[in-house]
């Protein structure tokens, strides 16, 4: 049936004609759809015949416009991070100077400045090196002039902008040994100046390929900091208490009746330039060593800790991130002591070490093997790094015999022509991981009759007093490279000294002119080169058994999401996103673009 035939079609019955009239008539001339009054004719229109199928048809019609409706809304409603939470995660230590001029020195300082303050550059878990404060950057033909242009959205806490003044201000504090930055030797004979309102430069004496990588380091307000002098700046309280430009910034601390702080809490900053954080509060709790730290997240005292040993992963709750880490671990011999001076020694002694034993047993494969002092990562041909000492007992035993170093029948320790015992120690830090991979050393060792101690230090003990004064004659340690592979820091002659870090305290004319060839060139090939010929003279003297590369390994809580941690340099990098990370959700309705 043709509903909208003319009257002239057909016969009809009166009444019904009548209303076929109504409905012609509202029809509008030109409208091209019924409006919803037109609409509501059309049962009248339609015989008991046809009324099965018309209704039958609307039936369809609304079962359809609600499947299109649910499927349109289930296709198109995404979940998207929302703001609101908090998490606190456990630390091993206290903090003392949440101030990026002393932080370098303490993890803890380390981890909280990473949330409130803020570099010229910083390093991105996923993307790497990459501009902060900075919007861009430029660097001169002859590499010696970088010019930094700042954004206009930076502002501190208290809601000032970022000037050139505060990058200024930072690095000529830093520069200033009067002060006492660790940071100090990093910045030797660089001027820096103001360029314009927006615009910052810096000079250097000669080119230096590792310089971006250094300019991480987080920026002061020149309001808050420049009045103090020298003598009062450690002592001043907002090393506890700082303003920054980072993502979150200081709410509150709590110290017990001894005065010691026991927690420490941030809240978003809602002014961060890189767009405002998720997570509301971000807390932290600190204790003595890893032991407690672990006891305190399965009683869910906290929610996370900073750093977790890979044997003990299995007994943790929260989920488990592992990014790559620049860091090599290995044994280093020191040069200097009597018990480790002949090279034929050390060559025996890495031969009794089986590094794919210590990475299966110890580190659970979360690390890979390595014998040279420079990074995978950097290798330009994975056989130029040989390595000098292979796994074999029986070269170590041959190697010992031939020293005068003997077993006689019956004994389990070897002896001199004299009767003394072959005694070594192995001196490490008192961490869990890194005892447990000395202790499984020091059983092989003992597999070719040698005596061996393990002589476990305290965190402090460790860095003021071993470090420091090279009491050791083999330190099992981690070198943390930076975002840069330069080995200049632990291996040139000039770092012997404290506070130098050249463990082994190797000296090599050699050695030192291809880690300067290196530092002078931002080339990637010729920085290879250069690096393949140092770490000849290196394996060439075997100062250090290189043992492994290890991840990272964090625990954080299972709440958390957006936590993207492919690469660090340091363990602050994990918090390189932080302000991406979240707790909370909501829903939202998109469409799709066509």
């Amino acid at each position: 049936m043709n509903l909208f035939r003319s009257p002239k079609s057909g016969p009809v019955s009166s009444g019904h004609s009548e209303k076929q009239k109504q409905f012609f008539r509202s029809l509008k001339k030109g409208s091209r759809f019924p409006t919803l009054a037109q609409l509501a004719h059309l049962p009248r229109l339609i015989s008991k015949r046809e009324r099965p199928t018309f209704w039958t048809a609307v039936a369809v019609a609304v079962l359809s416009f609600v499947f299109l409706f649910v499927w349109g809304y289930n296709t198109h409603l995404v979940v998207v991070p929302a703001h609101g939470g908090s998490y606190t995660e456990g630390l091993i230590g206290s903090p003392q100077f949440i101030n990026p001029i002393y932080a370098p020195a303490n993890d803890v300082d380390a981890d909280i400045a990473r949330f409130v303050y803020s570099g010229l550059m910083k390093w991105d878990p996923q993307a790497g090196l990459i501009p902060d404060l900075a919007e861009s950057y430029t660097v001169s033909d002859d590499e010696l002039v970088y010019t930094f242009s700042l954004r206009s959205d930076a502002l501190w806490h208290d809601g000032t902008s970022v000037t050139p003044r505060d990058i200024i201000f930072t690095f000529h504090t830093i520069q200033n040994p009067n002060y006492g930055s660790p940071l100090s030797g990093t910045y030797r004979g660089v001027s820096i100046e103001q360029v314009n309102e927006r615009t910052v430069s810096f000079t250097l004496d000669e080119p230096f390929a590792p310089f971006l990588s250094t300019l991480g380091v987080g920026i002061l307000p020149a309001d808050y900091w420049g009045e103090l002098d020298p003598g009062t700046m450690r002592l001043a309280e907002r090393n506890l208490i700082p303003i920054g430009s980072g993502p979150y910034k200081f709410d509150k601390l709590e110290k017990d009746k001894l005065g010691v702080i026991k927690s420490y809490q941030l809240q978003r900053f809602t002014g961060y330039y890189a767009g405002v954080p998720n997570i509301d509060t971000i807390a932290f709790k600190f204790y003595p060593d890893t032991a407690a730290a672990i006891e305190a997240l399965n009683s869910k005292r906290v929610e996370g800790i900073a750093f977790a040993p890979k044997d003990q992963l299995s007994k943790l709750n929260g989920q488990v991130v592992t990014p790559s880490l620049p860091q090599i671990t290995a044994l280093f011999f020191n040069l200097k002591n009597d018990d480790v001076s002949n090279k034929n020694m050390r060559l025996a002694l890495g031969s009794a070490v089986n590094k794919d034993v210590l990475v299966k047993e110890i580190l659970q494969n979360q690390a890979a093997v390595t014998h040279s002092p420079v990074l995978s990562s950097y290798h330009n041909d994975s056989t130029v790094y040989g390595n000098p000492t292979p796994f074999d007992q029986s070269v170590a035993r041959t190697s010992l015999d031939n020293l005068g170093w003997s077993v006689k029948e019956g004994d389990t320790i070897r002896t001199d022509k004299n009767g003394e015992n072959l005694t070594f120690t192995i001196t490490t830090v008192d961490q869990p991981e890194t005892v447990s991979v000395a202790n499984r050393i020091a059983d092989m060792w003992r597999e070719v009759e040698v005596e061996v101690n393990v002589e476990v230090k305290s965190p402090t003990d460790f860095r003021d007093n071993t470090l420091k004064n090279r009491d050791y004659s083999i330190l099992l340690s981690g070198i943390l490279m930076g975002g840069d592979p330069d080995p200049y820091p632990f291996w040139h002659s000039s770092q012997i000294a404290a506070p130098g870090l050249n463990l082994s305290q190797f000296a090599n004319r050699d050695a030192d002119g291809f880690i300067e060839a290196a530092r002078t060139t931002t080339d990637i090939d010729e920085r290879r080169t250069a690096y393949a010929s140092f770490a000849d003279q290196v394996n060439d003297v075997i100062p250090a058994i290189f043992l492994y590369q290890p991840t990272y390994t964090y625990v954080t809580a299972n709440k958390i999401h957006g936590i993207e941690l492919e690469t660090i340099v340091v363990p602050s990098d994990r918090f390189g996103r932080v302000q991406s990370w979240y707790i909370k959700t909501k829903k939202r309705f998109t469409f799709l673009a066509f």
